[in-house]
C-alpha cells in the first residue's frame, strides 16, 4: 500500500501542470487565387497568350511551402514551365505567377488549369491547388464591339406644366450581343416621372431595336430655358468587363406671356373739348413667361398730344401702366383701338382693344357765343336811338 503513495504524487503532479500549461494548436495553410488576367482577352486560334494569376495564403499564423506551379492544358501547346521551389509564402502574402500558351487551333471556349503544389512548412504532406480559368477563341477578332445607338423623340419644346413623353430607341450597331443592359433616367428638378426611372434589357442582339417610352410631367413652377434629362446605360459585351454610356434629352421650356387691359382711369373723370386729359391704362400679363418689350399705341382718335408708351418687360403676374397725355380737338362719342405690340419666347405679338371716349363740348363759349352778340347789338341801338334824340333836340 505504501508504495502507490509515490505514483499519486506524481498524477497529482501531472494534473496540475496540465491545468496550467496552454494548448496550442497548429494552423494549416490556405492558398487561393484572388485574380487572374488572359492577354489578349480573345485570341484566335493558334495565337500565343499569357496568364497571370495571384496566389494568396488567407491563413495569418501558417506558412506555406510552395513546391511546384505549373500548367495543366492538354489542348493548348505551352513550354511546360514550372516554377518549382517557389520557397515559403508567409500568411496573408500573395505572389504572382505568368505562363505563357498557344491557343488551340479550334475555336470555343476552354478551361486550362493551375495547379499549386505546397505543404505547410516543416511538414512533409503535400496539398494541391486546382484553378481552372476561361480561355476564348474565336477567329473573328476583329468584331465590332458592342455599340448602343440611341435615338430621342421629344417635342421641340413644352410649357410649364404640360405632360410630354420621351421615347427612346435603342440599337446594338456592335456585331455580337449586348446583354444584361439597365437604363437609369436621371432626375430634374420639377419635372416628374409617370413611369419607373429604371429599365433592363436582358438582350438585344446586333441591329436588334427597343424602344422605351417615357411620360414626364413638367410643374406649374418649372423654369423657363433648357432643362436636361440625363440618361445612364450600363451593357455587357464581348468582354466580361461592363460597360457606360451616358446621354442627354434637351427639351425647351418656353413661357408665354397673356397680356390684357386690367383697368382704365382717365383724370379728369370729365372730358372737355379743347381741356387736355390724362388716359391710364394698365397691362396685366396673365401668362407664364415675360411679356418683353411692350409697346401700346393709341390708333383712330382724332386727338392732339402723346400716343404711344413704352412698358419694357412685364413678368408674370404683373401690370404695368400705359400714360397717354391727350388733347380733344372736337366733343362727341369716339371709338378707338389701342394696338399693344410685345415679344416672349415664342416670337413678337400684337393685340387690339377696341375702346370708347366721350368728349364733351364746351357750353359756356357756345353761351357767349350767342349772348355777346346780342350785347352788341342792343349797345348799338342804345347808342343810335340816345345819338337820334339829342340831333332831334
Amino acid at each position: 500500500m505504501k508504495t502507490k503513495e509515490p505514483f499519486k504524487c506524481i498524477l497529482m503532479a501531472i494534473l496540475l501542470i496540465s491545468l496550467f500549461t496552454p494548448v496550442t494548436y497548429a494552423q494549416s495553410p490556405a492558398l487561393t487565387i484572388t485574380d487572374y488576367t488572359v492577354q489578349p482577352e480573345i485570341l484566335t486560334p493558334g495565337e500565343l497568350g499569357t496568364v497571370t494569376v495571384t496566389i494568396k495564403n488567407t491563413a495569418v499564423n501558417a506558412s506555406a511551402d510552395i513546391t511546384d506551379i505549373y500548367l495543366f492544358a492538354p489542348r493548348f501547346e505551352h513550354d511546360h514551365k514550372r516554377f518549382e521551389h517557389v520557397g515559403i509564402l508567409g500568411g496573408g502574402s500573395s505572389t504572382s505567377i505568368t505562363f505563357a500558351f498557344t491557343a488551340s487551333e479550334e475555336e470555343g471556349i476552354y478551361f486550362p488549369e493551375l495547379h499549386v503544389v505546397y505543404s505547410p512548412e516543416g511538414s512533409l504532406a503535400r496539398e494541391t491547388l486546382r484553378y481552372p480559368f476561361p480561355v476564348r477563341v474565336n477567329e473573328r477578332t476583329s468584331m465590332k464591339e458592342v455599340s448602343l445607338e440611341v435615338e430621342k423623340d421629344i417635342p421641340v419644346e413644352i410649357r410649364p406644366g404640360d405632360d410630354f413623353t420621351l421615347s427612346l430607341t435603342l440599337t446594338n450597331r456592335g456585331e455580337t450581343a449586348a446583354h444584361d443592359t439597365f437604363v437609369e433616367i436621371g432626375k430634374v428638378k420639377s419635372v416628374y416621372f409617370n413611369d419607373p426611372g429604371n429599365y433592363y434589357i436582358e438582350r438585344l442582339e446586333p441591329e436588334e431595336s427597343y424602344e422605351i417610352m417615357l411620360n414626364f410631367k413638367s410643374s406649374e413652377n418649372t423654369p423657363t430655358g433648357m432643362i436636361m434629362i440625363p440618361i445612364n446605360f450600363t451593357y455587357m459585351g464581348l468582354s466580361d468587363e461592363g460597360k457606360k454610356q451616358s446621354e442627354i434629352a434637351g427639351i425647351e421650356v418656353i413661357g408665354l406671356a397673356e397680356l390684357s387691359i386690367s383697368n382704365i382711369k382717365i383724370d379728369p373723370l370729365t372730358v372737355k373739348q379743347g381741356k387736355d386729359f390724362t388716359l391710364l391704362v394698365r397691362i396685366e400679363n396673365a401668362g407664364d413667361g415675360d411679356a418683353k418689350s411692350v409697346k401700346a399705341t393709341i390708333t383712330d382718335l382724332p386727338f392732339s398730344g402723346v400716343k404711344e408708351a413704352f412698358l419694357g418687360k412685364i413678368e408674370p403676374d404683373d401690370d404695368s401702366p400705359a400714360v397717354f397725355t391727350l388733347i380733344p380737338n372736337e366733343s362727341g362719342s369716339f371709338g378707338y383701338h389701342l394696338q399693344i405690340s410685345y415679344k416672349d419666347d415664342s416670337g413678337d405679338h400684337t393685340i387690339t382693344e377696341e375702346l370708347s371716349l366721350v368728349v364733351e363740348g364746351n357750353e359756356n363759349n357756345g353761351i357767349l357765343t350767342v349772348i355777346i352778340p346780342v350785347i352788341l347789338i342792343a349797345l348799338a341801338g342804345i347808342g343810335i336811338y340816345f345819338y337820334s334824340k339829342k340831333k332831334k333836340k
